[in-house]
């Protein structure tokens, strides 16, 4: 077919303030995305395709050209040319995106050093040479190596590719391959290594000891799982599934049936619990391996059972010192880092980023964190933990797997297989040096969320199924790709495989066979299903838009069998592949090591503290909260902001079981690394206390039922090293023993070790033993809860702890911040004190006794007073009367584990006589004032005072520096700026009442059409409002549109929730309105619904970027805003608040004036209106109901505050906030007190309803 290949210029690829994020200083680069459009000859499309694209003729020189590798296809590629293809652009062949800058040599090297991805870019200085990726390129062959004639072989294959085989596994391989008498293919080779590979196996958590430590089990492993008892009814699932599952109390969850309608689903759901490590990837290239670190963690989830939908995640980071300027602080060096890995800067700058992005665009609230630093001597955290963690809602019945059968089909579900990822689980299974470097790199996967979500929209679809799911078997796809997950699969149904690699959907032609086989490309599946179901699952992928391929089929035999055309990829017997290889008799010893107990160099309260405040594993986190949507799927009851002023520190997150009950989970995180520098068990039995009291706050059934994830991060490269792995592991399960609690999950991450030569010399720096441990509890009743959040201006705090007299300070915050240790650490020296802390707490709680709560952790007990007094900005007055002013400095900062309460001041006897019964020490330490600040009293004398201003000023400081290098340095001063202004954020005022639901349990329900397109994932949340408000809800994708649904004439409203249809491809929304505008039946179809006076239609975040877009159908929409990027250069979500505005909206009518708080999650939330504003319907304001462009009570900088508008008749009203999603009172992270269990939102969804009624 004659084609031609046109270049069109689009947007800016790098604004001024992603320069200064990027590159750390203004290039003042002239750049731009570039379109390559390959169409048929003689095509008159082309006018169309440049509207679509927004695009225009080229206008400057690009001279540095960065596209999709040569022989790929982007992601976006393919979302693009989804969207053609919907619209019915038939001429056009294919489209990719370039990035064009022009510039200088200098220039062009900071590019290619700092933004250019090698993996899945090329590179070009012409941009004519760029047709030579359309051009079709051989693929690269099978290599056979006959390592069964040449032993040498397989010692340089095992360096040359970085299989990290062991000795055993390498003589393993020799002695089969000469029994089998014949070469092995690159692809059994590479296979074998990663499903061999430490990540994969396990091998030193799995093996036996030599060892002085008393130990008293065969494996590390076996001392875990021995935690998790036979009469331990709660744990359903440990340790034979990609995730635990606990029992929980709900009994319904909101699904999507088989008609299309949603439905409340009557049936016991528990809860999958999972949190897992992305280390190695993160430190490599950080975006993309914290966002694929949180996909993984997703997968691991979806696949329980025979699926399972995921509902919340958290993740956390370890990293050494940050040096976010050139000015160090107190703690930190002169930088000392190899190259081959990120900086700290570099990572917490952009590693978040990817996790929240993923979840954002995947639709999972990120709803818990923590962050820490540390460096001391040849310790710190070079190779960084990142940890993501989560749980998921499992029905009763999908719990157990099914039982395959052979002729059953094998389906690889979701994305196309790309060159990304090779080697990941030999890469993450090594320590990192310069030598590997390379390998490194090429072994990092890259993240496709928006796909993953298409294919989680699959998997619900036959979950609602329940026990008639044909699912029988199902696996994630991670490290090794489908060469580990469909051999596992095979292992764990006993059954043979036979495979047609060519039958992967592929978007690389170029990928040798092995490639095809072993690639780690992210969001995909591997099941089984009976071959008479395939028909189904083809309708089902077909609405998804997702993908998937037969891979082939379960066979009697137990033979994994690989074949690519005529060629045998792989040919080994099961027994063979996962063969009983010995494991290595491992050598531990004690190694004691005492810390000396440092002279601190200065003892003035106010300048330790200021210290101490601003410490990262101290200081604010808000800069990692506000990033993740918190809010979507609209269940979730707790996150870590808190407070009129939404401050990051609750000690616990929370999600309910559905929208109309208090029942739900309850999750954090336990982790206390700096410890274990001199006491691996101290560290572990901290990082298990600190789990527990961080969620002391909530009334659980008991100790007994909460569960947790061990998560261990160590190096084992020496015998001392490997003895504190031992020493730590056997101190937690001694401890939950003595606890009787389960740890029924986990993961291990075994090589942080970073080893490089500079200079001539030999460098390395080791993590500490670390162990990070996540609490997950299923609780009755959330309400029963409290936060830190101070409640009353005249009230006691009382400190509770378990240890008279102890005060050890060694790995304290405080001695950190002085480049020292401080001797001994804290530890939990009784459990039963331990114990007995949890059950005072729960009495207290439980008796409605205490008012606030707040744990005792980094920075130690004035640390935790000073965060209660920030988050509920009322003052205090702390009173440490003891015995010795040299006790003074370690009685404020020591951080020995405890409690810390509100008590009012008439209830503070009944406390002291629940305390009396305890063998607990405690003390009145506070007492809350109405001035705006902290003093600190020594018997008369006032050793301190400072206002909440400053105090704020200092512990918010990383987070501030950050959004500096990260976001908006206007946007960061202004968020600093207006928490000295305002005392109070949030001010509600409401001028109507709020109508109770609508039952309607027997008239006719009027019908609602909530339109779905690839990537909208917003669309429970609205479903439960909608059905809250009396309608019945029906799932509309947009595939059906003028296929299966010729008209919305059954419909009284059309609603588009939130997400990121095509991925926010060709813009938020624009892809999604396109395929209506340029696609004649289909436009016809919308502009009849939009132009019937009788039916409405809401937009909500991307769906208001979507209905923006369709203007020119919306009679009087004309003047509709677009929306473009926030201001801040970030996403944000955050609590803001609206004042209504008369208009002519039906679905605000008698909210007028009102001003409420509402829930914002979007990236790309600013108004822009082509002429002058009009129809407005609501506006950000600020504390005093003026409407705003302040950041952050505006939170995308639209002008004069515009949130929302209609069109001239009200019908049709779009809006960036997300009510829906706060239309219930306990969806709210702050709310007043007074409000009932409907929000003032709710109004709106019943104004829909009687307009529907109405009409």
């Amino acid at each position: 077919m004659a084609h031609q290949t046109i270049f069109l210029q689009g947007d800016e690829v790098i604004s001024a303030l992603d320069e200064k994020r990027i590159f750390g200083k203004a290039l003042n680069l002239n750049n731009s995305y570039l379109y390559a459009v390959q169409l048929v000859d003689g095509t008159e499309d082309l006018p169309k395709i440049k509207k679509i694209l927004a695009a225009k003729e080229i206008a400057f020189a690009p001279n540095l050209i960065l596209t999709p590798r040569l022989g790929t296809q982007s992601s976006w590629s393919s979302k693009a040319q989804d969207i053609f293809k919907n619209i019915g652009v038939d001429s056009l062949i294919r489209v990719e995106r370039f990035k064009g800058f022009e510039g200088n040599a200098e220039q062009h090297e900071e590019i290619i050093n700092n933004y250019f991805d090698r993996m899945t870019e090329s590179s070009f200085f012409d941009l004519g040479l760029t047709k030579e990726i359309f051009k079709t390129r051989e693929r690269r062959l099978t290599n056979k190596f006959n390592i069964h004639e040449d032993e040498s072989l397989l010692e340089e294959l095992n360096n040359e590719l970085g299989l990290a085989l062991n000795d055993h596994e390498k003589k393993y391989l020799q002695d089969l391959f000469t029994k089998l008498n014949r070469p092995v293919t690159d692809a059994e080779l590479m296979m074998f290594a990663q499903i061999n590979s430490e990540h994969c196996r396990h091998k030193i958590f799995r093996s036996k000891w030599k060892t002085d430590i008393p130990f008293s089990h065969d494996s590390l492993f076996d001392a875990i799982k021995s935690t998790t008892k036979p009469d331990m009814s709660h744990v359903l699932s440990a340790y034979h599934d990609n995730s635990a599952v606990m029992s929980s109390f709900s009994e319904s969850m909101l699904e999507i049936s088989g008609d299309d309608v949603f439905k409340q689903t009557s049936e016991k759901v528990h809860t999958t619990i999972k949190v897992e490590t992305h280390n190695h990837p993160t430190g490599i290239s950080p975006y993309e391996g914290a966002a694929t670190g949180s996909g993984g963690e997703i997968r691991d989830c979806s696949a329980t059972g025979r699926v399972a939908r995921p509902k919340a995640g958290f993740m956390g980071l370890c990293l050494s010192h940050l040096k976010l300027t050139e000015d160090l602080e107190s703690w930190e060096t002169n930088p000392n880092k190899p190259d081959f890995l990120s900086s700290p800067m570099e990572i917490i700058r952009d590693a978040p980023l990817g996790s929240a992005a993923y979840n954002n665009e995947f639709g999972r609230p990120a709803i818990y964190g923590y962050f820490r630093t540390l460096e001391y001597k040849e310790y710190g955290f070079h190779k960084p933990v990142m940890l993501a963690g989560g749980i998921g809602s499992i029905k009763e019945d999908q719990i157990k797997k099914g039982e395959p059968q052979p002729g059953d089909l094998v389906i690889v579900l979701g994305g196309p297989a790309m060159l990304i990822g090779l080697g990941g689980g030999s890469a993450s299974s090594t320590k990192k040096t310069n030598s590997n470097s390379d390998l490194d790199y090429a072994s990092v996967q890259r993240s496709n969320p928006e796909m993953q979500r298409r294919a989680q929209q699959v998997l619900d679809k036959f979950n609602e199924r329940g026990s008639k799911n044909p699912i029988t078997f199902i696996h994630d796809v991670g490290a090794g790709g489908i060469s580990n997950a469909i051999p596992e699969l095979a292992k764990d149904t006993k059954l043979g495989v036979d495979i047609d690699l060519n039958a992967i959907y592929s978007t690389d032609m170029t990928m040798s066979p092995m490639e095809l086989w072993c690639n780690e490309s992210q969001e995909r599946y591997v099941f089984s299903i009976p071959k008479e179901k395939l028909p189904a699952l083809e309708y089902i992928c077909q609405r998804e838009r997702c993908p998937f391929s037969v891979a082939g089929n379960l066979t009697q035999e137990k033979i994994v069998k690989v074949n690519f055309k005529d060629e045998v990829i792989v040919n080994l017997a099961l027994d063979d592949l996962f063969g009983d290889i010995p494991l290595p008799e491992l050598i531990a010893q004690d190694f004691l090591r005492t810390t000396p107990k440092e002279e601190l160099p200065e003892k003035d309260i106010s300048v330790l503290l200021n210290n101490v405040l601003k410490f990262p594993a101290v200081g604010s986190k808000k800069f990692l909260v506000t990033i993740g949507d918190r809010t979507v799927n609209g269940l979730v009851y707790r996150d870590q902001l808190i407070g009129n002023k939404q401050m990051p520190v609750s000690d616990y997150a929370a999600t309910l079981d559905n929208y109309d009950s208090y029942s739900g989970q309850v999750i954090s995180v336990g982790e206390k690394p700096n410890l274990a520098i001199e006491n691996p068990e101290a560290s572990s039995r901290m990082a298990l206390a600190e789990a527990i009291t961080n969620i002391c706050g909530v009334q659980h059934q008991d100790l007994d039922s909460i569960c947790f994830s061990a998560n261990w991060m160590s190096s084992t490269k020496t015998a001392d090293e490997r003895g504190d792995l031992l020493r730590g592991v056997q101190s937690l399960a001694n401890l939950a023993d003595a606890l009787n609690v389960s740890i029924p999950v986990g993961k291990d991450s075994l090589s942080m070790n970073v080893t490089w030569n500079e200079d001539g010399e030999t460098k390395s720096v080791t993590s500490p033993m670390t162990l990070n441990i996540s609490s997950f509890s299923n609780v009755k009743d959330l309400r029963k809860s409290v936060t830190p959040e101070l409640q009353h201006k005249n009230s006691t705090l009382v400190h509770i702890w378990m240890h008279d007299d102890e005060l050890r300070m060694g790995g304290s915050a405080l001695y950190q911040t002085q480049k020292l240790y401080g001797g001994v650490t804290p530890d939990i020296d009784d459990p039963e004190n331990l114990k007995s802390l949890f059950n005072t707490a729960q009495d207290l709680l439980n008796s409605s006794l205490i008012s606030a709560m707040h744990d005792i952790s980094d920075g130690g007990l004035v640390t935790s007073l000073i965060e209660m007094s920030l988050c509920s900005s009322i003052g205090l007055n702390i009173r440490m009367d003891i015995s010795s002013k040299e006790k003074l400095i370690p009685s404020l900062f020591a951080e020995e584990a405890g409690l810390v309460i509100e008590v009012q001041n008439e209830k503070l006897a009944k406390v002291k006589d629940v305390l009396k019964n305890s063998n607990l020490s405690y003390v009145n330490v506070a007492k809350t004032t109405d001035k705006q600040a902290v003093n600190i009293f020594y018997f008369s004398e006032t050793v301190f005072s400072d206002t909440l201003q400053n105090l704020f000023n200092a512990w918010s400081d990383v987070s501030y520096k950050v959004q500096r290098l990260r976001d908006n340095i206007e946007t960061a001063e202004s968020e600093r700026k207006t928490n000295q202004e305002f005392q109070k954020f949030l001010t509600p005022d409401i001028k109507f009442n709020i109508p109770p639901a609508q039952k309607n349990l027997f008239g006719k329900k009027p019908k609602i059409a909530l339109l779905r397109e690839q990537g909208i994932n917003g669309h429970y949340d609205m479903a439960a409002a909608l059905m809250a408000a009396g309608f019945e809800v029906h799932d509309v994708h947009m595939s059906q549109i003028a296929t299966k649904i010729k008209n919305f004439d059954e419909y009284s409203g059309l609603v588009i929730p939130g997400g990121f249809s095509y991925g926010d491809v060709l813009g938020a929304g624009s892809g999604m309105s396109n395929t209506i505008l340029f696609n004649q039946e289909i436009n016809s179809i919308f502009s009849e619904f939009l132009n019937n006076d009788r039916k409405f239609a809401l937009g909500i975040c991307n769906g208001c970027q979507f209905m923006s877009g369709l203007k020119a159908l919306i009679p009087g929409g004309e003047s509709m805003p677009k929306f473009v990027k926030n201001f801040s250069n970030q996403y944000e979500c955050r609590l803001v608040q609206l004042q209504l505005q008369e208009s002519k909206s039906i679905l605000f009518k008698g909210m007028e004036g009102s001003t409420i708080p509402v829930m914002v999650s979007h990236g790309e939330g600013r108004a822009v209106f082509d002429q002058n504003e009009k129809n407005v319907v609501a506006r950000y304001v600020d504390p005093n109901h003026k409407s705003t462009e302040t950041y952050p009570f505006n939170p995308n900088g639209s002008l004069n505050g515009v949130a929302g508008v209609c069109n001239d008749d009200g019908r049709i009203t779009i809006m960036m906030p997300h009510p829906e999603r706060t239309f219930l009172t306990k969806q709210f992270s702050w709310a007043p007190k007074d409000w009932g269990e409907l929000s003032p939102w709710f109004k709106m969804f019943d104004n829909a309803y009687l307009f529907s009624k109405k009409n």
